[in-house]
Protein backbone atom coordinates (compact mmCIF):
# COMPACT_ATOMS: atom_id res chain seq x y z
CA UNK A 1 0.00 0.00 0.00
CA UNK A 2 2.51 2.50 0.81
CA UNK A 3 4.67 1.08 -2.51
CA UNK A 4 1.60 2.68 -4.53
CA UNK A 5 0.96 5.74 -2.63
CA UNK A 6 4.77 6.53 -3.49
CA UNK A 7 3.80 5.57 -7.16
CA UNK A 8 0.95 8.12 -7.23
CA UNK A 9 3.08 11.15 -5.57
CA UNK A 10 6.06 10.52 -7.84
CA UNK A 11 3.55 10.28 -10.99
CA UNK A 12 2.05 14.47 -9.59
CA UNK A 13 5.79 15.42 -9.42
CA UNK A 14 6.41 14.00 -12.99
CA UNK A 15 2.72 15.77 -14.03
CA UNK A 16 3.60 19.12 -12.29
CA UNK A 17 6.84 19.39 -13.64
CA UNK A 18 5.94 18.61 -17.44
CA UNK A 19 3.20 21.51 -16.90
CA UNK A 20 5.68 23.86 -15.63
CA UNK A 21 8.14 23.20 -18.27
CA UNK A 22 5.73 24.37 -21.06
CA UNK A 23 5.64 27.89 -19.93
CA UNK A 24 9.09 29.72 -20.45
CA UNK A 25 10.06 32.70 -17.98
CA UNK A 26 6.81 33.14 -16.65
CA UNK A 27 4.63 34.48 -19.48
CA UNK A 28 1.31 33.03 -18.45
CA UNK A 29 -1.49 34.37 -21.28
CA UNK A 30 -4.45 35.02 -19.44
CA UNK A 31 -7.63 33.65 -21.02
CA UNK A 32 -9.55 36.60 -22.45
CA UNK A 33 -12.40 37.92 -21.20
CA UNK A 34 -15.14 38.87 -24.14
CA UNK A 35 -18.43 39.94 -23.50
CA UNK A 36 -21.34 40.97 -26.46
CA UNK A 37 -23.06 44.35 -26.41
CA UNK A 38 -26.56 43.62 -24.27
CA UNK A 39 -29.81 42.76 -26.72
CA UNK A 40 -32.00 45.84 -25.40
CA UNK A 41 -33.94 48.49 -26.60
CA UNK A 42 -33.44 52.02 -25.25
CA UNK A 43 -37.07 53.66 -24.10
CA UNK A 44 -36.59 55.81 -21.08
CA UNK A 45 -34.02 58.06 -19.92
CA UNK A 46 -32.80 59.68 -16.58
CA UNK A 47 -34.80 62.51 -16.99
CA UNK A 48 -37.88 60.67 -17.12
CA UNK A 49 -36.70 59.11 -13.85
CA UNK A 50 -36.92 62.40 -12.04
CA UNK A 51 -39.78 63.80 -13.87
CA UNK A 52 -41.39 60.07 -12.73
CA UNK A 53 -40.32 60.71 -9.31
CA UNK A 54 -41.26 64.50 -9.09
CA UNK A 55 -44.93 63.27 -10.64
CA UNK A 56 -45.70 61.34 -7.89
CA UNK A 57 -45.83 63.65 -5.01
CA UNK A 58 -44.19 61.03 -2.89
CA UNK A 59 -42.03 62.13 -0.09
CA UNK A 60 -41.24 58.28 0.13
CA UNK A 61 -39.23 55.97 -2.75
CA UNK A 62 -41.83 55.06 -5.38
CA UNK A 63 -41.55 51.69 -7.40
CA UNK A 64 -41.20 52.13 -10.96
CA UNK A 65 -43.75 50.54 -13.14
CA UNK A 66 -43.11 49.52 -16.81
CA UNK A 67 -41.14 45.75 -17.32
CA UNK A 68 -39.75 46.59 -20.47
CA UNK A 69 -38.58 50.46 -19.77
CA UNK A 70 -34.66 50.57 -20.10
CA UNK A 71 -32.80 54.07 -20.00
CA UNK A 72 -29.13 54.40 -21.13
CA UNK A 73 -26.16 56.19 -19.08
CA UNK A 74 -22.53 56.77 -19.02
CA UNK A 75 -20.23 56.20 -15.81
CA UNK A 76 -19.05 59.15 -13.88
CA UNK A 77 -18.24 57.56 -10.59
CA UNK A 78 -14.96 55.05 -9.43
CA UNK A 79 -14.79 53.84 -6.28
CA UNK A 80 -11.18 53.21 -6.47
CA UNK A 81 -10.14 55.82 -4.30
CA UNK A 82 -12.75 54.83 -1.65
CA UNK A 83 -14.05 58.15 -1.87
CA UNK A 84 -17.92 57.30 -2.96
CA UNK A 85 -19.02 53.82 -1.96
CA UNK A 86 -21.41 51.28 -3.26
CA UNK A 87 -23.14 53.51 -5.41
CA UNK A 88 -22.80 54.38 -9.60
CA UNK A 89 -23.35 57.46 -10.77
CA UNK A 90 -24.18 57.53 -14.29
CA UNK A 91 -24.98 60.81 -16.49
CA UNK A 92 -27.11 60.99 -19.91
CA UNK A 93 -24.65 61.90 -22.34
CA UNK A 94 -20.71 62.15 -22.32
CA UNK A 95 -21.03 65.75 -22.74
CA UNK A 96 -23.74 68.36 -21.87
CA UNK A 97 -25.92 65.64 -20.09
CA UNK A 98 -29.30 66.76 -18.94
CA UNK A 99 -29.49 64.90 -16.05
CA UNK A 100 -27.51 62.32 -14.06
CA UNK A 101 -28.31 59.61 -10.86
CA UNK A 102 -26.73 57.40 -8.76
CA UNK A 103 -27.88 54.17 -8.20
CA UNK A 104 -27.42 52.13 -4.41
CA UNK A 105 -25.69 49.21 -4.44
CA UNK A 106 -24.19 46.10 -2.08
CA UNK A 107 -21.81 45.64 -5.20
CA UNK A 108 -18.02 47.25 -4.10
CA UNK A 109 -15.05 47.93 -6.41
CA UNK A 110 -17.58 48.78 -8.79
CA UNK A 111 -14.53 51.18 -10.63
CA UNK A 112 -13.07 47.27 -12.09
CA UNK A 113 -16.21 46.48 -14.53
CA UNK A 114 -18.01 49.88 -14.48
CA UNK A 115 -15.21 52.33 -14.56
CA UNK A 116 -15.48 56.39 -16.06
CA UNK A 117 -16.88 56.09 -19.32
CA UNK A 118 -18.56 53.15 -19.43
CA UNK A 119 -22.06 52.79 -21.52
CA UNK A 120 -24.51 50.97 -19.24
CA UNK A 121 -28.27 49.95 -19.43
CA UNK A 122 -30.44 50.17 -17.04
CA UNK A 123 -33.56 48.19 -16.82
CA UNK A 124 -36.14 50.20 -14.78
CA UNK A 125 -39.05 47.63 -14.63
CA UNK A 126 -39.17 46.27 -10.75
CA UNK A 127 -36.63 49.47 -9.52
CA UNK A 128 -37.69 51.99 -6.72
CA UNK A 129 -36.65 56.16 -7.33
CA UNK A 130 -36.48 58.24 -4.00
CA UNK A 131 -34.57 61.41 -3.18
CA UNK A 132 -32.15 61.51 -0.11
CA UNK A 133 -31.42 65.09 1.42
CA UNK A 134 -31.62 66.16 -2.05
CA UNK A 135 -30.35 64.05 -4.23
CA UNK A 136 -32.54 61.79 -6.67
CA UNK A 137 -31.68 57.84 -6.30
CA UNK A 138 -32.15 54.33 -7.82
CA UNK A 139 -32.18 51.20 -5.79
CA UNK A 140 -34.93 48.81 -3.74
CA UNK A 141 -37.01 49.69 -0.52
CA UNK A 142 -35.25 49.60 2.51
CA UNK A 143 -37.64 50.00 5.37
CA UNK A 144 -35.71 51.49 8.50
CA UNK A 145 -38.16 51.98 11.61
CA UNK A 146 -41.18 52.15 9.86
CA UNK A 147 -39.38 55.00 7.32
CA UNK A 148 -39.15 54.16 3.55
CA UNK A 149 -35.80 54.85 2.15
CA UNK A 150 -33.96 54.02 -1.28
CA UNK A 151 -32.34 51.11 -0.31
CA UNK A 152 -29.02 48.68 -1.82
CA UNK A 153 -29.60 46.58 -4.54
CA UNK A 154 -28.48 42.77 -3.80
CA UNK A 155 -25.43 41.96 -6.41
CA UNK A 156 -27.56 39.45 -8.18
CA UNK A 157 -30.54 42.50 -8.76
CA UNK A 158 -27.23 44.32 -9.41
CA UNK A 159 -26.34 42.52 -12.38
CA UNK A 160 -29.63 41.66 -13.17
CA UNK A 161 -30.75 45.45 -14.12
CA UNK A 162 -27.66 47.36 -14.82
CA UNK A 163 -26.02 46.02 -18.43
CA UNK A 164 -22.03 46.46 -19.36
CA UNK A 165 -22.44 47.78 -22.97
CA UNK A 166 -18.80 47.04 -24.85
CA UNK A 167 -18.77 51.23 -25.23
CA UNK A 168 -16.19 53.36 -23.40
CA UNK A 169 -15.78 56.90 -24.03
CA UNK A 170 -14.20 60.16 -22.69
CA UNK A 171 -16.47 61.99 -20.57
CA UNK A 172 -16.16 65.72 -21.02
CA UNK A 173 -17.04 67.50 -17.94
CA UNK A 174 -19.45 70.55 -17.91
CA UNK A 175 -16.98 73.39 -17.30
CA UNK A 176 -19.80 75.86 -14.79
CA UNK A 177 -19.44 78.58 -11.83
CA UNK A 178 -20.42 78.31 -8.57
CA UNK A 179 -23.11 80.58 -9.10
CA UNK A 180 -24.73 78.61 -12.23
CA UNK A 181 -25.21 75.43 -10.48
CA UNK A 182 -28.50 74.19 -10.10
CA UNK A 183 -30.07 71.00 -9.50
CA UNK A 184 -30.05 69.75 -13.44
CA UNK A 185 -26.34 69.44 -12.85
CA UNK A 186 -26.53 66.98 -9.81
CA UNK A 187 -24.91 63.70 -10.23
CA UNK A 188 -23.10 64.65 -12.99
CA UNK A 189 -19.43 65.02 -13.87
CA UNK A 190 -18.41 69.28 -13.68
CA UNK A 191 -15.43 71.07 -13.99
CA UNK A 192 -14.80 74.51 -11.78
CA UNK A 193 -12.05 77.06 -12.75
CA UNK A 194 -10.35 79.92 -10.81
CA UNK A 195 -10.97 77.90 -7.32
CA UNK A 196 -8.39 77.74 -4.80
CA UNK A 197 -8.98 76.13 -0.97
CA UNK A 198 -9.67 79.16 1.68
CA UNK A 199 -6.51 79.99 3.10
CA UNK A 200 -7.11 79.41 6.68
CA UNK A 201 -7.42 75.40 5.21
CA UNK A 202 -3.61 75.46 4.22
CA UNK A 203 -1.68 72.82 5.65
CA UNK A 204 -4.78 70.74 6.46
CA UNK A 205 -5.39 67.13 4.73
CA UNK A 206 -8.29 65.94 2.25
CA UNK A 207 -9.75 64.04 5.09
CA UNK A 208 -9.33 63.62 9.11
CA UNK A 209 -6.40 61.73 9.49
CA UNK A 210 -7.54 60.37 13.23
CA UNK A 211 -11.00 58.78 11.82
CA UNK A 212 -12.80 57.97 9.55
CA UNK A 213 -15.50 60.55 9.47
CA UNK A 214 -15.82 62.62 6.67
CA UNK A 215 -15.07 65.94 6.32
CA UNK A 216 -15.94 69.38 4.40
CA UNK A 217 -13.16 71.71 2.68
CA UNK A 218 -14.07 74.79 1.11
CA UNK A 219 -13.66 75.98 -1.94
CA UNK A 220 -13.38 79.75 -2.94
CA UNK A 221 -13.70 80.96 -6.55
CA UNK A 222 -11.23 83.82 -7.17
CA UNK A 223 -13.56 86.06 -9.43
CA UNK A 224 -16.52 86.38 -7.47
CA UNK A 225 -15.49 84.97 -4.22
CA UNK A 226 -18.32 82.81 -4.42
CA UNK A 227 -17.60 79.34 -2.07
CA UNK A 228 -18.38 75.56 -2.13
CA UNK A 229 -17.87 72.55 -0.22
CA UNK A 230 -15.45 69.35 -1.25
CA UNK A 231 -16.93 66.62 0.46
CA UNK A 232 -14.12 63.93 1.66
CA UNK A 233 -14.15 60.51 2.97
CA UNK A 234 -12.67 59.53 5.69
CA UNK A 235 -12.32 55.70 4.04
CA UNK A 236 -10.45 57.25 1.14
CA UNK A 237 -6.85 56.54 0.42
CA UNK A 238 -5.89 59.89 -0.29
CA UNK A 239 -7.73 61.07 3.07
CA UNK A 240 -3.50 61.85 4.78
CA UNK A 241 -2.54 63.64 1.64
CA UNK A 242 -1.98 67.36 1.91
CA UNK A 243 -4.48 69.63 0.50
CA UNK A 244 -3.06 71.80 -2.77
CA UNK A 245 -2.22 75.13 -2.31
CA UNK A 246 -2.44 76.57 -5.90
CA UNK A 247 -5.36 77.90 -7.99
CA UNK A 248 -6.82 76.09 -10.84
CA UNK A 249 -9.69 73.59 -11.88
CA UNK A 250 -11.34 71.15 -9.88
CA UNK A 251 -13.48 68.26 -11.94
CA UNK A 252 -15.78 66.87 -9.66
CA UNK A 253 -19.59 64.62 -9.46
CA UNK A 254 -21.84 67.44 -8.39
CA UNK A 255 -23.72 66.23 -5.62
CA UNK A 256 -26.45 67.83 -2.49
CA UNK A 257 -26.82 67.96 0.61
CA UNK A 258 -30.24 69.00 1.46
CA UNK A 259 -30.50 72.76 -0.28
CA UNK A 260 -26.33 73.20 -0.03
CA UNK A 261 -24.41 71.70 -2.91
CA UNK A 262 -21.35 69.71 -2.64
CA UNK A 263 -18.31 67.99 -4.34
CA UNK A 264 -16.97 64.80 -4.34
CA UNK A 265 -13.58 64.19 -6.64
CA UNK A 266 -12.90 60.44 -7.81
CA UNK A 267 -9.27 60.91 -6.53
CA UNK A 268 -6.84 63.81 -6.12
CA UNK A 269 -6.07 63.82 -9.99
CA UNK A 270 -9.28 65.85 -10.04
CA UNK A 271 -7.28 68.78 -8.62
CA UNK A 272 -5.48 70.70 -10.27
CA UNK A 273 -4.47 73.06 -8.44
CA UNK A 274 -0.84 74.31 -10.16
CA UNK A 275 -1.12 78.52 -10.42
CA UNK A 276 -0.58 80.71 -8.30
CA UNK A 277 -3.12 82.04 -5.46
CA UNK A 278 -5.30 85.12 -5.70
CA UNK A 279 -4.79 86.10 -2.17
CA UNK A 280 -4.07 89.95 -2.17
CA UNK A 281 -1.13 90.90 -1.43
CA UNK A 282 -0.01 89.98 2.35
CA UNK A 283 -0.82 93.32 3.98
CA UNK A 284 2.08 93.04 6.93
CA UNK A 285 5.28 91.16 5.72
CA UNK A 286 7.33 88.94 8.23
CA UNK A 287 6.88 86.52 10.24
CA UNK A 288 3.89 86.75 12.80
CA UNK A 289 2.65 84.98 15.78
CA UNK A 290 4.23 83.78 19.27
CA UNK A 291 3.48 82.41 22.55
CA UNK A 292 2.68 85.80 24.13
CA UNK A 293 -0.59 86.58 24.63
CA UNK A 294 -1.33 90.25 24.08
CA UNK A 295 -5.27 90.21 24.23
CA UNK A 296 -7.45 87.46 24.48
CA UNK A 297 -11.48 87.01 24.94
CA UNK A 298 -13.14 83.82 25.04
CA UNK A 299 -16.92 85.54 25.85
CA UNK A 300 -17.04 83.02 28.83
CA UNK A 301 -16.91 85.38 32.00
CA UNK A 302 -20.13 87.68 30.57
CA UNK A 303 -23.72 86.94 31.46
CA UNK A 304 -24.90 88.86 28.82
CA UNK A 305 -23.71 91.17 25.77
CA UNK A 306 -23.62 94.05 28.41
CA UNK A 307 -21.21 92.63 30.44
CA UNK A 308 -19.23 92.25 27.45
CA UNK A 309 -19.63 95.98 26.27
CA UNK A 310 -18.62 97.07 30.07
CA UNK A 311 -15.42 95.19 29.26
CA UNK A 312 -14.63 97.39 26.44
CA UNK A 313 -16.39 95.74 23.59
CA UNK A 314 -18.63 97.96 21.16
CA UNK A 315 -21.58 97.23 19.55
CA UNK A 316 -23.61 99.51 17.18
CA UNK A 317 -26.51 99.21 15.07
CA UNK A 318 -25.04 102.39 12.76
CA UNK A 319 -28.46 102.61 11.32
CA UNK A 320 -30.46 102.33 14.74
CA UNK A 321 -31.76 98.77 13.73
CA UNK A 322 -32.44 95.95 16.10
CA UNK A 323 -29.90 93.49 14.63
CA UNK A 324 -26.81 94.12 16.80
CA UNK A 325 -24.44 91.45 18.30
CA UNK A 326 -25.90 88.63 21.31
CA UNK A 327 -24.40 86.61 23.72
CA UNK A 328 -24.82 83.22 22.11
CA UNK A 329 -24.11 79.77 24.04
CA UNK A 330 -23.82 76.25 23.32
CA UNK A 331 -23.18 72.82 24.94
CA UNK A 332 -21.69 75.22 27.62
CA UNK A 333 -19.51 77.27 25.43
CA UNK A 334 -20.72 80.94 24.76
CA UNK A 335 -19.39 83.30 21.91
CA UNK A 336 -20.65 86.79 20.34
CA UNK A 337 -23.56 85.98 17.84
CA UNK A 338 -25.18 88.43 15.16
CA UNK A 339 -28.25 87.06 12.07
CA UNK A 340 -30.26 89.83 10.53
CA UNK A 341 -33.03 87.33 9.99
CA UNK A 342 -36.41 88.37 10.78
CA UNK A 343 -35.33 91.93 11.55
CA UNK A 344 -37.52 93.05 8.96
CA UNK A 345 -34.03 95.70 8.38
CA UNK A 346 -33.49 96.26 4.67
CA UNK A 347 -30.25 98.05 5.10
CA UNK A 348 -28.35 96.48 8.17
CA UNK A 349 -24.88 97.65 9.18
CA UNK A 350 -23.47 96.42 12.96
CA UNK A 351 -19.65 96.84 14.16
CA UNK A 352 -18.69 94.93 16.68
CA UNK A 353 -15.73 96.69 17.93
CA UNK A 354 -12.81 95.28 20.02
CA UNK A 355 -11.42 96.72 23.29
CA UNK A 356 -8.24 98.91 22.91
CA UNK A 357 -5.67 96.23 22.39
CA UNK A 358 -2.01 97.29 23.08
CA UNK A 359 0.62 96.42 20.76
CA UNK A 360 3.52 98.59 22.53
CA UNK A 361 5.08 95.67 24.39
CA UNK A 362 5.38 93.42 21.37
CA UNK A 363 6.24 92.15 17.72
CA UNK A 364 5.03 89.83 15.14
CA UNK A 365 1.51 89.68 16.63
CA UNK A 366 -0.93 87.26 14.81
CA UNK A 367 -5.06 87.33 14.94
CA UNK A 368 -6.59 84.32 15.29
CA UNK A 369 -10.28 83.57 15.89
CA UNK A 370 -12.79 80.57 15.72
CA UNK A 371 -15.72 81.00 13.59
CA UNK A 372 -18.88 79.36 12.94
CA UNK A 373 -21.20 80.04 9.66
CA UNK A 374 -24.84 79.20 9.79
CA UNK A 375 -28.19 79.31 7.58
CA UNK A 376 -25.32 81.15 5.50
CA UNK A 377 -27.44 83.46 2.09
CA UNK A 378 -24.70 85.84 2.00
CA UNK A 379 -20.91 86.68 2.63
CA UNK A 380 -21.84 90.12 4.61
CA UNK A 381 -18.60 89.60 7.17
CA UNK A 382 -15.56 91.71 7.10
CA UNK A 383 -13.00 92.32 9.60
CA UNK A 384 -11.33 95.51 9.85
CA UNK A 385 -8.56 97.12 11.84
CA UNK A 386 -7.39 101.15 12.68
CA UNK A 387 -4.72 102.64 15.06
CA UNK A 388 -6.71 105.75 15.34
CA UNK A 389 -10.39 105.30 16.55
CA UNK A 390 -12.36 108.22 16.66
CA UNK A 391 -15.48 106.89 18.57
CA UNK A 392 -17.65 106.45 15.28
CA UNK A 393 -17.34 103.83 13.04
CA UNK A 394 -18.62 105.59 10.22
CA UNK A 395 -15.73 108.40 10.48
CA UNK A 396 -13.22 106.04 11.60
CA UNK A 397 -10.49 104.96 8.61
CA UNK A 398 -10.63 101.16 8.47
CA UNK A 399 -7.80 98.84 6.92
CA UNK A 400 -9.55 95.51 5.68
CA UNK A 401 -8.09 92.32 6.57
CA UNK A 402 -8.00 89.42 4.45
CA UNK A 403 -11.09 86.88 5.77
CA UNK A 404 -12.00 83.88 4.16
CA UNK A 405 -15.58 83.36 5.42
CA UNK A 406 -17.36 80.20 3.86
CA UNK A 407 -20.59 80.84 2.55
CA UNK A 408 -22.06 77.46 3.89
CA UNK A 409 -24.36 75.82 5.26
CA UNK A 410 -27.28 77.23 4.02
CA UNK A 411 -29.40 74.91 6.42
CA UNK A 412 -27.84 74.20 9.89
CA UNK A 413 -24.70 74.90 11.19
CA UNK A 414 -21.77 74.47 9.91
CA UNK A 415 -19.05 73.84 13.26
CA UNK A 416 -16.42 76.40 14.37
CA UNK A 417 -13.24 76.32 12.22
CA UNK A 418 -10.29 78.20 13.56
CA UNK A 419 -9.45 81.61 11.58
CA UNK A 420 -5.71 82.81 11.36
CA UNK A 421 -3.05 82.90 11.64
CA UNK A 422 -3.70 87.17 9.89
CA UNK A 423 -0.37 89.11 10.00
CA UNK A 424 -1.09 92.44 12.23
CA UNK A 425 2.29 92.68 13.07
CA UNK A 426 2.78 96.09 10.74
CA UNK A 427 0.20 97.92 13.20
CA UNK A 428 1.39 99.63 16.36
CA UNK A 429 0.46 101.44 19.52
CA UNK A 430 -3.22 100.73 20.50
CA UNK A 431 -5.28 99.00 18.15
CA UNK A 432 -8.63 98.29 17.96
CA UNK A 433 -10.64 95.87 15.54
CA UNK A 434 -13.90 95.42 14.17
CA UNK A 435 -16.41 92.92 13.02
CA UNK A 436 -18.73 94.64 10.37
CA UNK A 437 -21.81 92.91 9.69
CA UNK A 438 -23.78 94.40 5.92
CA UNK A 439 -26.91 92.29 5.44
CA UNK A 440 -30.27 92.69 4.69
CA UNK A 441 -33.61 90.67 5.45
CA UNK A 442 -34.59 88.29 4.09
CA UNK A 443 -32.01 88.76 1.20
CA UNK A 444 -28.96 88.28 3.04
CA UNK A 445 -29.40 87.44 6.90
CA UNK A 446 -26.10 84.01 7.32
CA UNK A 447 -25.93 84.21 10.96
CA UNK A 448 -21.95 84.16 12.44
CA UNK A 449 -20.69 82.64 15.87
CA UNK A 450 -16.76 84.37 16.94
CA UNK A 451 -15.58 82.86 19.86
CA UNK A 452 -11.89 82.72 21.21
CA UNK A 453 -10.30 85.63 19.78
CA UNK A 454 -6.87 86.13 20.23
CA UNK A 455 -3.68 88.18 19.19
CA UNK A 456 -0.03 86.55 20.25
CA UNK A 457 3.34 87.99 19.21
CA UNK A 458 6.79 88.08 20.58
CA UNK A 459 7.04 89.65 23.83
CA UNK A 460 9.96 92.72 23.80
Amino acid sequence: MKKLANIRFLFVLIFVGTTISCVQDDDFDLPEITFEEPDVTVNSSIQFVKDYYAASGSETPVLISGENLVLEGYVVSSDKAGNLYKELIIQSHPENPEAGIAIQTQVQDLYTFFEPGRKVYVKLGGLYVGEDAGVIQLGGLFVNEGEELVGRLTPATFNEHVLRSVEVVEITPTTISIDEISNDQVNTLVKLENMQFLVNLLGESYGNTGNTFSVDRTLKNCETGATIVLRNSGFSNFKNQLLPEGNGSITAILSKFNEDYQLFIRDPEDVVFEGPRCDPETLCEGPSGGNFVVFSDDFESYGSFADAEAAGWINTNVNGGPTKFVLGSFDNDNYAQISGFDSGESEIITYLISPEINLENSTEEALTFDLEVAYANGEILTLLITENYTGDPTTTSWTELELNVPNTPSNGFGGFENVGNLNISCFDGTVRMAFLYEGSDPSATTRYHLDNIEVNGVEE
